[in-house]
């Protein structure tokens, strides 16, 4: 099984966190505030250096307002 971070799925999970963000109007560091994580960590992770467990995702999406089975929706749409 290839590494899910460098699998298209996980590229697809990137881009959709980093769409959520900027249609939140949050900057990365605004992001990484609600979050208590350093700005360079939200960067890692929507470029995809660091991946997130399921219960880090759950709390990424709701600093961001967004339905994690939109998300769920959109991987499994691919």
């Amino acid at each position: 099984m290839k590494n899910a971070i460098y699998s298209s799925n996980g590229k697809i999970l990137c881009e959709w966190l980093k769409e959520q963000r900027i249609n939140s109007d949050l900057t990365m560091r605004d992001l990484g505030e609600k979050l208590n994580l350093h700005h360079s960590i939200v960067g890692r992770i929507e470029l995809g250096e660091r991946r997130l467990d399921v219960i880090e995702w759950i709390q990424y999406c709701e600093a961001l307002n967004a339905d994690p089975f939109e998300c769920l929706e959109t991987l499994i749409k691919k």
